[in-house]
């Protein structure tokens, strides 16, 4: 008997864009719904409603704290809700939002005011009680596609002044004080500083824009600029940053401690201000676009998970409406997973009210199967929660629970095309001896399989059932030049993944 050891199981995440026979041992070629950390391959936790359920198919997400209250807006195509986790209150402005499910929501907080923008009508305002109101001072018959807070500005991107749309235009406001909204978007008023730029140098059209550090980046289609301070009378400096890349859609750009995370028209980055640089090249780049809907493409987003360290790049497949899937980035361990998702929306970070959190009462887990640790408060405000929204239409808090929702969900880790230094041998697989951390009688399936070349289908044998605490060693037989091994969860408990020791002994040349 020989036991091939492959160890850190969670060092180089899956890759899916390169062939697995060309992989180092402890890569993986294949993952749904685990994600790689402290060295282990591991199950992800689900997805919990956080809200009672929403009266409209929420489209966008925005944490607000106001007084002692932490709000969750919602906002539909139509209609806008603030939750305070024990009460819903419809804001929605006496003149209701007139955009489709295309016209994607933005803004955000400035000053401690709520600012919403949908890009087909005028934005609105709110400060914690009443409806939403128009923003004040605010052009007669102008709209912007994109609206944002930068320093003490609303920022505006894709203006359109009556009939005439200024696509390439940035607009900002006149600086407004502490807790107040401007005062003026004027621009012939020598006493303001608001103002408006073509910032056109550059053909392709504005996307989004996203401060990062002191600086405002505009995101185009295919360019990136910088925004900041003049210190002049023309109040804001534009200079375009290097690269020739941009961003596929609005809210595909997220802020994390590495710089923004963007999905692009066919790469994901980072950027630092310095110039870009790809993320997923050579691993899971063709896999995303490969499977991504040309007509829903400008649904996708990307979604920060604080908690995890982790970047959720949300896409639609193939046939599908809304993101179904997520290419998932570990910025502190630099591997990519891949998840499942329920028709999200939107995803949106903040603080959740204590008052939001499960109890006795709420908790729809089983004894058995519950992620949560005894006293363990899973909301703490001490820490950003990740939120999605599905077209259900649901709210949920990512990594809380066992299930999708109260729906079980299957982990599947693989691995394909090991050749153990002998390409050209046939091998013989007996068993494997993994070492999995999990509570003791929990079960996973494992399955060995072979190929004799690798333009052939695997052949995976019969599933075999390990228990944690009781199984030693996975007895089966696969045989073939190439080996795989493949685990599968059975039931809804965590488990973790941290290496496996192959007993497999050469049985030939053919």
């Amino acid at each position: 008997m020989a036991i091939s050891q492959i160890k850190n199981l969670g060092q180089l995440g899956c890759i899916k864009d390169q062939p697995a026979q060309d992989l180092p041992p402890n890569a993986w070629s294949h993952v749904m719904n685990a994600r790689f950390r402290d060295g282990c391959i591991e199950r992800i936790a689900g997805d919990q409603q956080i809200f009672t359920t929403p009266t409209t198919t929420p489209l966008w997400l925005q944490s607000y704290n106001q007084s002692d209250k932490r709000f969750w807006i919602h906002a539909g195509t139509n209609k806008i809700f603030a939750d305070d986790g024990t009460a819903r209150a419809d804001v929605t402005p006496a003149s209701a939002p007139t955009g489709t499910a295309d016209d994607r929501w933005n803004g955000g907080v400035l000053n401690g005011v709520l600012v919403a923008n949908n890009g087909k009508d005028a934005p609105w305002y709110w400060g914690g009680s009443g409806l939403m109101l128009p923003v004040t001072e605010w052009p007669a018959g102008q709209t912007a596609k994109v609206i944002r807070p930068y320093k003490n500005y609303l920022v505006g991107l894709d203006v359109t002044k009556g009939a005439e749309r200024f696509r390439h235009m940035v607009m900002w406001s006149n600086e407004a004080e502490p807790g107040k909204l401007p005062t003026s978007y004027s621009t012939t008023d020598p006493t303001k500083n608001s103002g408006e730029m073509d910032v056109a140098e550059e053909p392709s059209l504005m996307v989004d824009m996203l401060p990062l550090g002191d600086a405002n980046i505009i995101y185009k289609e295919n360019a990136m600029f910088s925004m900041t301070p003049s210190g002049d009378s023309y109040v804001f400096r534009f200079q375009r940053l290097p690269g020739s890349v941009g961003a596929l859609s609005q809210n595909c750009i997220a802020n994390t401690p590495m710089g923004h995370v963007v999905l692009t028209h066919g790469d994901v980055i980072i950027h630092t201000g310095q110039g870009p640089r790809s993320i997923i090249d050579s691993r899971m780049r063709r896999w995303i676009f490969n499977q991504i809907d040309s007509e829903k493409l400008k649904r996708s987003f990307v979604a920060v998970n604080p908690a995890a360290n982790e970047v959720l790049v949300c896409f639609p497949s193939l046939g599908t409406v809304w993101p179904n899937l997520a290419a998932v980035w570990n910025w502190a361990t630099d591997t990519w997973g891949a998840r499942e998702l329920q028709s999200a929306t939107c995803g949106c970070i903040g603080q959740v009210d204590y008052a939001s959190a499960s109890s006795w009462e709420t908790d729809s887990s089983p004894w058995d199967d519950d992620v949560t640790a005894w006293n363990q408060d899973e909301y703490s405000p001490a820490q950003s929660r990740l939120l999605l929204a599905g077209a259900a239409p649901i709210i949920s808090a990512v990594g809380v629970s066992s299930t999708m929702n109260g729906t079980p969900f299957e982990t599947v880790m693989e691995r394909m095309g090991m050749d153990f230094d002998a390409p050209d041998q046939v091998k013989l697989v007996r068993g494997v001896r993994p070492r999995i951390d999990a509570t003791p009688g929990t079960q996973v399936q494992i399955q060995l399989g072979g190929q004799m070349d690798v333009e052939q289908p695997i052949e995976w044998s019969a599933p075999i059932t390990y228990t944690v605490g009781q199984s030693f060693q996975a007895d089966g037989f696969a045989s073939g030049r190439w080996i795989g091994i493949k685990y599968q969860s059975i039931g809804n408990q965590p488990f973790r993944v941290r290496s496996h020791g192959i007993d497999v002994v050469g049985a030939g040349g053919y």
